[in-house]
Parts: C-alpha cells; sequence; structure tokens
C-alpha cells in the first residue's frame, strides 16, 4: 500500500492527537505531577490506540473541511473551557462550552463513521456481492 497526498492528515492526527488529548485530560484531572503509578502510561497507550484508529479512518475520509473545522470549534470549546477554569470563572459559560464541545464530539464522530462506512465499508460488501452473484 502506497501512501498519497491524502494521507497527510492521518499522519498528523496519529501523530498530535494522542499527546494533546493526554495533555488535554491531564491537565483537566490535575494528574499532570501524578508520580509512582503507571497511570499515566496506561491512559497515554490508551489515547495513542485511539489516535491510531482516527488516522486509519482519515484515509477513508471524503468530508475534510467539514471534519476540520467541526475539529478546530472542538479545540477552541477545549481550549476555552480550560481558561475558565484557570481564571476561576467555572460557571454557565463553561458549562456551555462543555456542552457545546460535547455535541462537537459527536458531530466528528458522525462524519468520521458515515464517510469511514460509505468509502471504505459499503464498496468492500457491494464487491462481495458481486463476486457471489458471479459464481452462482
Amino acid at each position: 500500500m502506497r501512501f498519497k497526498r491524502s494521507d497527510l492528515i492521518g499522519i498528523a492526527v496519529a501523530a498530535f492527537v494522542p499527546a494533546v488529548l493526554s495533555y488535554v485530560i491531564f491537565a483537566g484531572w490535575q494528574l499532570l505531577h501524578h508520580e509512582g503509578t503507571p497511570l499515566l502510561g496506561i491512559i497515554a497507550g490508551n489515547f495513542a490506540v485511539v489516535g491510531g484508529i482516527a488516522a486509519y479512518g482519515t484515509r477513508y475520509l471524503v468530508h475534510r473541511r467539514a471534519f476540520i473545522g467541526i475539529g478546530a470549534a472542538f479545540a477552541v470549546c477545549v481550549l476555552g473551557v480550560l481558561y475558565l477554569q484557570r481564571a476561576e470563572m467555572d460557571g454557565r459559560v463553561a458549562l456551555a462550552l462543555k456542552w457545546l464541545g460535547l455535541l462537537l464530539f459527536l458531530a466528528l464522530n458522525v462524519v468520521l463513521i458515515v464517510d469511514v462506512i460509505a468509502v471504505a465499508v459499503n464498496p468492500y460488501l457491494v464487491r462481495r456481492d458481486e463476486r457471489r452473484a458471479a459464481g452462482n
């Protein structure tokens, strides 16, 4: 399998998403100074697996602009919540940003899953059905 130019977004996702997601979770749970247990490594390993799966999915991503736009809006929500927490203004605005971030994260997953099904899974099933029909 050869790499194409369209694979660059998947490589970027695989490289940066696990590290950024780990940092955001560790900062949110105040675990950055947690030492002496394998907790941080286990959590980071789980995020690396998620990043790899997301990178695989980007190979079949058709709606790239929607994916990038929703991802950027999600990142702004996360950064906004972190800022409000550090400024000790964790009230209704932060709660609204958290809910918006949740909805954006769900939308991000829907875009990725729909594209993977439409571009990768469905053509495979159609080809399999054609082979079975030709064999009979």
